[in-house]
């Protein structure tokens, strides 16, 4: 076998192989000879058969296999022996097997870039402390005591207050009168006060005293989940059925008991409160690796895998496109579009960046990926998805995906990694902006705010002034 290797563009390498007709012909008659051995040719006994006749009747099969054998084969030594590192799936271009004769192909890859490593050592890092208050855990009680509440039916005459749960047939129609199915609901319950309803739909009920029936004309709003009925004005029929008040349970041992079995209301506290840690904690060290490996990025400059970008920017625009189609955007507007596809190339450059950066400091701390390691990640996606682990498994094998698995647990190790090795300053909560508001943190997730913007923009058309790879 020789091959001459080329680079037509920086990361991208050219391999042009060819295999000696004396390779071509062993590959081939050792595939035919193991066809004479297994299957039944007519005229004669198993085994016995010519290897022209068992080639003559099976070539198709045979010549797929043989070629499918010697790339392989020869793909694994030439990427060996050139110490390549693949960042993307081999391009191969195959021409005929032919016995007798020289065989060709060519294939094409990109390669992961070479660069040095940034000093990580002692790098300072600040890191948000946590703190929990008093008011958030009784808040949580408060819901729970909500969610174990009695409704106790209001017995005088009057509309509907803050608090109550009201029973509620509805009605809806349009322009011309005519009832509007979707609209049409009975023995609708709501808790008023809540906004579990557009704030105009709510004050009209607060109107309408228990048993009685009144109608109303009422426009509703453009975020309205249905955006068949958004930004349309409606004649509503309300009846108000019953009003009922929450009786909560008493806020002692027997209570804590049915939340859980726990022996005291302090227990109760106590759970609560170290589950409100235990996110925050987490919560507060991911964000501080997020700027960390923003910082070390800045630090150094490599190019990209171009294969690599385009598998990230489709994922990020169809992820972008999904998302603003269920906003009800209108996807036929092609400044929408070049924007997102804009955002999403940007995006999935950063992720290229992160993952090529992480690579390189997985190799650099000998890190490597169990297979327990990927079993476990599996088992945390169905757990999070509540499908079978079996399902989910198969579906990574049948996609290809084992390899996206492999790749986040190992740049989550390489992470975890610099974090160990960092000089982490811990400082007051609140420091840093949460990530997706306006300040030091927006920017974490690139191309949020941005993305933000656009779908701002779309949501309101009558102000034209104003994206998940893993």
């Amino acid at each position: 076998m020789q091959y001459k290797v080329e680079e037509p563009a920086p990361l991208k390498k050219q391999v042009e192989v060819t295999v000696p007709a004396a390779d071509v012909d062993k590959q081939i008659e050792s595939l035919a000879a193991r066809y004479r051995a297994t299957v039944a040719i007519p005229g004669f006994r198993k085994g016995k058969a010519p290897l022209n006749r068992v080639l003559a009747q099976f070539a198709k099969d045979i010549y797929a296999e043989a070629t499918e054998n010697l790339i392989n084969e020869q793909f694994d030594r030439i990427v060996g022996e050139l110490k390549l590192e693949p960042a993307s799936r081999a391009n191969f271009k195959v021409a005929s097997l032919t016995r007798g004769q020289d065989f060709t192909y060519s294939f094409s890859l990109d390669v992961m870039p070479e660069f040095t490593l940034p000093d990580y050592a002692d790098f300072p890092v600040r890191e948000e402390e946590v703190e929990v208050s008093a008011e958030e855990v009784d808040n949580v009680i408060e819901n729970a005591r909500r969610d174990l509440a009695r409704l106790v039916p209001v017995e005088e005459k009057r509309a509907p207050q803050d608090g109550d749960v009201v029973n509620l047939d509805v009605a809806g129609f349009d322009a011309e009168g005519a009832e509007v199915p979707g609209l049409k609901v009975a023995g609708m319950d709501m808790t008023i006060g809540e906004k579990q309803i557009f704030d105009s739909f709510e004050n009209f009920v607060k109107t309408i005293p228990v048993g009685e029936e009144k109608e109303e004309k009422i426009l509703f709003p453009q975020s309205f989940a249905n955006p068949d009925f958004s930004e349309k004005e409606f004649l509503l029929r309300i009846k108000v059925n019953a009003i009922n008040m929450r009786e909560l349970p008493e806020l002692n041992d027997e209570f804590a008991a049915k939340l859980g079995q726990y022996e005291t209301i302090g227990a109760v506290r106590d759970i609560i409160g170290n589950a409100f840690k235990l996110t925050r904690e987490k919560m507060n060290r991911g964000s501080a690796q997020t700027r960390m490996l923003g910082e070390l990025l800045e630090k150094v400059e490599f190019p990209l895998p171009e294969s690599l970008v385009e598998h990230f920017t489709r994922v990020a625009q169809a992820n972008s496109l999904e998302a603003l189609q269920r906003q009800g955007a209108d996807l036929g507007d092609a400044d929408i579009r070049t924007q997102i596809l804009e955002l999403a190339r940007k995006e999935a450059e950063q992720r290229v960046r992160e993952y090529v950066f992480l690579y390189r400091v997985a190799q650099a701390e000998g890190i490597e990926v169990a297979e327990n390691e990927i079993t476990q990640y599996l088992q945390q996606v169905a757990a999070s998805s509540r499908r079978p682990f079996a399902a989910v498994r198969d579906e990574y094998i049948d996609n290809n995906l084992m390899g996206v698995a492999h790749d986040r647990i190992m740049s989550d190790k390489a992470l975890n990694a610099i974090y160990a090795k960092a000089k982490v300053e811990k400082v007051s909560p609140g420091t840093f902006v949460p990530a997706g508001a306006d300040g030091e943190n927006a920017a974490e997730k690139p191309g949020a705010r941005a993305k933000a913007d656009l779908q701002a923009k779309d949501a309101a058309p009558a102000k034209p002034e104003g994206d998940s790879v893993e």
